[in-house]
């Protein structure tokens, strides 16, 4: 009886033993079973990840390369449409220009452009519309010698009107690009005699000006500018007397003919 106890004792402790084990054969079939699984699916996902990526970057590439061309096309466009306008633009701005300042030209006038010192050009603070004296420094060939030239001073026009400055019809003037450059083409409206003694003068001498205001359009005797005529002026007005060189080609005046006492009443030799 005792033998049986111990053999139902042995019986049991063995299946407790076996179904331990057996547990932990399984559980550990189990582990590695969802390792292999787990390491499968990792493998996998990384595969399809790659080939995702490489995809998407496919598609990225293929559309980058789809919205540059899309630019270059539209790019070509714009400028050709630019281009077409600007065209079209210059083909218009010349008639209508030339329509213009014949529009601004009065009746019996002329227009006439010469090329001016932008310095001379009352430092190129011009308007067109404004209205101008211009004083020419000539070249004048000497009597005694036509091969030798003195320069004169003289206001040879007034009151002239300068339809244009430049390629400028309208007010105000582009100041800053007028005095920055060196010369301007300046357009005024003269008759027909004043036409071709301003294209006289300007091809014999320089030519300056002198802006004048808008409530003044009279007109003076102007007598040409020498050393005279300046010492004469600082006299009258400043009461100041310095002496003047002789002028060129002029016979000097002889000491004989001067008298010994000068007399001067109101600023003037009498």
């Amino acid at each position: 009886m005792a033998i049986e106890n111990k053999k139902q004792i042995f019986l049991i402790v063995f299946a407790v033993i076996a179904g331990i084990a057996a547990t932990l054969l399984t559980s550990s079939y189990v582990t590695k079973t969802i390792g292999q699984k787990t390491q499968e699916l990792s493998e996998t996902y990384a595969q399809q990840q790659k080939q995702m990526a490489a995809e998407m970057q496919q598609r990225s590439d293929q559309q980058v390369a789809a919205l540059r061309e899309e630019i270059n096309r539209v790019r070509q466009e714009q400028e050709s449409a630019l281009q077409q306008a600007q065209q079209a633009a210059l083909q218009r701005a010349k008639p209508r220009a030339t329509a213009f300042l014949t529009a601004k030209t009065p009746g019996g006038k002329r227009a006439v452009t010469v090329m001016i010192d932008s310095l001379n050009a009352v430092g190129g603070l011009l308007n067109a519309g404004d209205f101008v004296d211009v004083i020419a420094h000539l070249n004048v060939p000497l009597e005694v010698d036509p091969e030798k030239k003195k320069t004169i001073t003289a206001v040879v026009f007034q009151d002239l009107q300068v339809l244009a400055i430049n390629t400028n019809l309208d007010e105000p003037g582009n100041y800053n690009e007028q005095q920055a450059a060196p010369s301007l083409k300046i357009t005024f409206a003269v008759d027909p005699q004043e036409a071709g003694l301003l294209a006289f003068a300007n091809k014999n001498g320089r030519l300056e000006l002198t802006l004048r205001s808008p409530n003044d359009n009279t007109k003076q005797m102007v007598k040409t500018s020498t050393w005279k005529t300046l010492a004469d002026y600082v006299l009258q007005n400043q009461g100041s007397a310095f002496a003047v060189p002789e002028e060129e080609g002029q016979p000097a005046k002889k000491e004989g003919n001067k008298p010994y006492i000068q007399i001067f009443r109101g600023g003037k030799e009498l």
